[in-house]
């Protein structure tokens, strides 16, 4: 192809296929009618070179400035080119006036109509809903001392899918958080994404963890439950969780005091989904981490140590299963101390097993026994059936009753009502129970309180055993005298006992302090037959007959009963062989020490595998250290309270100097 074909096929803007010819002659341009600038005369055109003009090296050079563009376009050919040139703008600026509209309408969609839509997805990815777990409020004592508070601690975690080396970062985590190596392993290899490693880990843990600064492991700051005092009223204070709910004791029951909803905010998170920044709070940017309000117990946490060291050694003493005790005000009903032994520390987070989380003070029944006769003997005396000077025989001890034969432990012949009480019969307690029947003898003991709960609502509290009357066999009157074929809990017992020691009132027992101060009761017996009931107890202790001399307290006068009875079988029928529960409830006034108070307290042995199996030899003594240091405690503060109270009172020494100044100048004037 030469030169001017080359340059021809350009000028005229025809895109044909390359072909290949040996022999090819450019044909001559038309005239044309008219030129496009002027005339039509070929003539004007004769600067269109031919195929000639291009021969030699000159011919090539003199086509080099040529406009062949133009030149060579045949007219018609230009003018239809220009009238389809608007035609392709109109087009062009349509489409780029919809492309334009169709941008502005997505900016508009975006920026505007649907902003909120686009903002909450984008919010969605990049911030995440932060549940900060609320700070629970203290649990205090009936003098402001903590029982229980929140602290901070750290929840160490994994993202497995981010843990490139499973075998040696389970091997750190194991050895710094003492933990199982297989149980740590298996959580790293979790398919979960996020998986709690440990929760609330002391503080030097947690930062032994950080150091390692490994990919995919990372701590979150949370709130744990301490207890300053241990062990100490666990039962009732009960166990928090790791997630701040209560698991037992009052951290269910007063769930929402304690304890406030948790706290949900915002936080921004990285690309994986880790959040890297939590939204401060608060009009100065200060963070606060929500907290209940306190809750105050009416234990105290003085006499409840007292009554946790005593328990623990008499039990140990006695080689007994369990031990318990609950001690409250006569009058009031506030439980002032309740101890169970062995007991449980909630700061030791190996104490996860469910017997920690029991309260046995309100769950566990046991037959009352002996405990039970100076309660049907203040009925009887209400329900005017008999007096306490009665004459009363007992029979030697062997009493033969429908099909079954009463016995004695300490056989007797004719006593006293009184003496009957004082000597735990049981044959004079039956005689006495059949003058006053079936039936008022159930009303009674549920004017006691037995068979229904406390109104305490802790947790698991159960009413006991009181069959109705309906059901009862003819034996039942006479067991139920002395305090078998009925199932009793320490909190039913030691609270008809307040009822004797006040006159005749059943207290409403109260384990939070009453803001409003009030006293609350029921009346279910005569002051007279609650004070002859009071009479006979305090001859239990006092009398040489009696069964509870080991309950004397030096300075002080103590009523109490003793009770020694069989376990029931779990089976439903008769009793376990060998197996007994002893016990002791007794009163105490702490007037004669300088305490205004009157304290009922009741100890129980359970299952006690010592010599001697009677509540008077293994309960009895326990009463009396818990009592004896209460009180002594308690009048030893008292008068310090007593002393730094008057410290105002007392003269300086500058005011004594000038008051014997003015006494000498008294005595020397004439």
């Amino acid at each position: 192809m030469d030169l001017y074909e080359r340059v021809h096929r350009i000028s005229s803007g025809r895109m044909f296929l390359k072909r290949k010819q040996t022999d090819f002659h450019l044909p001559k341009p038309e005239p044309v009618n008219a030129d496009i600038f002027g005339s039509g005369d070929p003539v004007a055109n004769s600067d269109i070179p031919d195929r000639e003009s291009f021969s030699g090296s000159s011919g090539r050079r003199a086509l080099i400035g040529r406009d062949f563009a133009f030149s060579q376009r045949p007219a018609a050919a230009s003018l239809a080119l220009a009238n389809q040139r608007p035609m392709r703008l109109r087009i062009i600026g349509f489409l780029a006036l919809a492309w334009t509209g169709l941008l502005l309408s997505r900016m508009w969609s975006l920026q505007v109509s649907d902003y909120e839509t686009w903002q909450d997805w984008a919010i969605k990815q990049h911030v995440a809903e932060v549940e900060i777990a609320a700070e629970r409020g203290p649990v205090l004592d009936r003098n402001g001392k903590l029982l229980a508070v929140s602290v901070p601690a750290e929840s160490v975690y994994v993202r497995p899918k981010q843990i490139k080396d499973k075998d040696l970062v389970a091997r750190e985590l194991a050895s710094l958080l003492e933990m199982k190596l297989a149980t740590v392993r298996e959580k790293v290899s979790s398919s979960q994404p996020f998986v709690w490693i440990k929760r609330q880990v002391p503080r030097y843990q947690a930062e032994k963890v950080a150091s390692l600064q490994i990919a995919g492991v990372g701590t979150v700051l949370e709130s744990r439950r301490f207890y300053p005092y241990n062990q100490a009223a666990s039962a009732l204070i009960g166990k928090v969780g790791v997630d701040g709910k209560g698991l037992s004791g009052i951290g269910i029951l007063y769930a929402k005091k304690p304890h406030i909803a948790h706290l949900t905010t915002r936080g921004a998170r990285d690309a994986f989904g880790k959040v890297i920044q939590v939204q401060q709070l608060g009009d100065e940017g200060s963070f606060e981490v929500p907290k209940g309000d306190a809750l105050q117990l009416t234990i105290d946490a003085d006499l409840q140590l007292i009554m946790d060291e005593e328990l623990e050694i008499g039990r140990k003493a006695a080689n007994a299963k369990q031990a318990m005790a609950v001690m409250i005000d006569s009058s009031t009903g506030e439980v002032i101390a309740l101890s169970q032994s062995p007991s449980f520390n909630f700061n030791n987070p190996a104490n996860d097993s469910k017997n920690a989380l029991r309260n046995l003070l309100v769950e566990a029944v046991f037959e009352p026994g002996s405990t039970m006769k100076p309660i049907v003997a203040a009925a009887a005396i209400d329900a005017g059936v008999v007096t306490p000077s009665e004459l009363i025989n007992c029979e030697n001890g062997r009493f033969k009753y429908s099909t079954h034969t009463v016995k004695d432990v300490h056989p007797s012949g004719t006593v006293s009502f009184y003496d009957v009480v004082v000597r735990s019969s049981n044959i004079g307690m039956t005689k006495v129970g059949l003058r006053l029947g079936p039936d008022r003898l159930y009303q009674y003991l549920k004017r006691f309180g037995f068979g229904t709960d406390s109104k305490l609502g802790l947790a698991g509290e159960s009413a006991g055993i009181l069959r109705n009357v309906s059901g009862w066999a003819k034996i039942d009157v006479a067991t139920h005298s002395f305090g078998q074929g009925v199932a009793v809990t320490p909190l039913q017992v030691v609270r008809a006992t307040a009822a004797l020691a006040n006159g005749g009132t059943l207290p409403t027992l109260s384990v939070v302090m009453n803001e409003a101060g009030e006293v609350s009761g029921q009346r279910v017996v005569s002051e007279k037959a609650a004070i002859a009931a009071r009479d006979m107890m305090f001859g239990v202790v006092e009398d040489e007959h009696g069964t509870g001399s080991n309950a004397k307290i030096e300075g002080l006068r103590v009523g109490g009963k003793t009770g020694t009875a069989q376990k029931a079988s779990p089976k439903g029928r008769g009793y376990m062989a060998g197996s007994y529960v002893a016990s002791f409830v007794g009163f105490a006034d702490g007037s004669p020490l300088g305490v205004p108070r009157n304290l009922t307290t009741m100890v129980i042995i359970d299952e006690p595998k010592a010599k001697s199996i009677y509540g008077g030899t293994l309960a009895a003594p326990v009463f009396k250290k818990v009592m004896e240091r209460s009180f002594k405690f308690m009048a030893t503060k008292s008068q310090l309270q007593n002393a730094t109270d008057s410290e105002a009172q007392i003269p300086s020494a500058a005011e004594l100097a000038e008051i014997d100044g003015e006494v000498l100048k008294t005595s020397l004037a004439p």
